[in-house]
């Protein structure tokens, strides 16, 4: 197996930006083509879902087992400067990690040295957003009614097929946002245990018309490709929040600061625990028609 020469990842929590990044670090034609060729989930809660070997990228090609399946990755993901890139959020990094862990090679290394060990000169591009609730609210909303992107080309089709209109959930944008708060602080004790400085990916600053060829800079210099000459292409993708999710924001700021004031008799009250989430499919995504 032919390693690629560098390796990075893009390191998020669902609705941060990372397709806007990622398609618009693809088209440089420099920094790979990172995409979730890791994406993995508990078999237990998506016993229908098919990942890596099994999965929609292997779909077409010839792999017959995981060994195989990564050589494929590292082509599909690597421009020709032999520039390898992949993106993973961290829901999904402990059924990752653990499917790597099968492979012999892999197997006993800490999470640190399995990652090491699959991507060479690893580097780290982190990615978060500053408002968490409007996250929350956009990963709440997406979850139900599959549409993941907005390709600024052809539109692809939502996945999971929805059941029906998204409808306003408390809980699960609670859930979620926890979550997201968890992912951020998981991902810094992760790069401590790697011992490398991420760069840092703002998606307030990716999105805005000013922000976006400076980000894309940053990580190409990041990735020591700052001496690529060719202009940065347009972004790749479309906005797609809209009325409903700012109603949606309205109405759980509103419902938080109730439920706040009815247990705490108007004090400050406790940030709200992380529940388990029992939405499965709202845990998970992956961009199906690019695959």
């Amino acid at each position: 197996m032919e390693l690629p020469k560098a390796g990075y990842l893009v390191c998020a929590s669902p609705r941060s930006g990372t397709e806007l990044l990622c398609r618009g670090l693809a088209a440089t034609g420099v920094a790979g083509r990172p995409q979730e060729y890791f994406l993995a989930e508990d078999p237990a809660k998506l016993p229908d879902w098919r990942f890596w070997e099994e999965g929609p990228f292997a779909a077409g090609d010839d792999v017959s087992d995981r060994e195989s399946y990564l050589t494929l990755v590292y082509r599909l993901g690597s421009t020709p400067n032999g520039v390898f890139g992949a993106k993973i959020h961290w829901n999904c990094l402990r059924w990752a990690l653990a499917k790597f862990s099968e492979m012999p090679r892999f197997a006993g290394l800490d999470r640190a040295a399995i990652l090491r060990t699959a991507f060479p000169d690893l580097r780290v591009v982190d990615v978060t957003r500053r408002d968490r609730v409007r996250q929350a609210v956009s990963w709440a909303r997406m979850a139900q009614d599959g549409l993941w992107v907005d390709p600024a080309g052809q539109p692809e089709p939502a996945w999971p097929p929805p059941a029906g209109p998204p409808r306003y959930d408390y809980e699960l944008i609670a859930a979620l946002e926890a979550l997201i708060a968890e992912s951020e602080t998981g991902w810094r004790q992760l790069y401590n245990e790697l011992g490398l400085t991420p760069f840092q990916v703002i998606y307030e600053e990716l999105s805005s018309p000013d922000g976006y060829e400076q980000t894309i800079q940053g990580v190409l210099a990041h990735l020591g490709l700052a001496d690529s000459q060719d202009p940065i292409p347009a972004p790749q993708t479309r906005r797609q929040s809209n009325d409903l999710n700012e109603a949606w924001v309205a109405a759980y700021l509103a419902d938080r600061t109730s439920r706040q004031e009815h247990w705490t008799g108007g004090q400050p009250a406790r940030p709200w625990p992380a529940r388990n989430i029992s939405h499965q499919q709202h845990e998970t995504r992956t961009n199906w028609s690019g695959q």
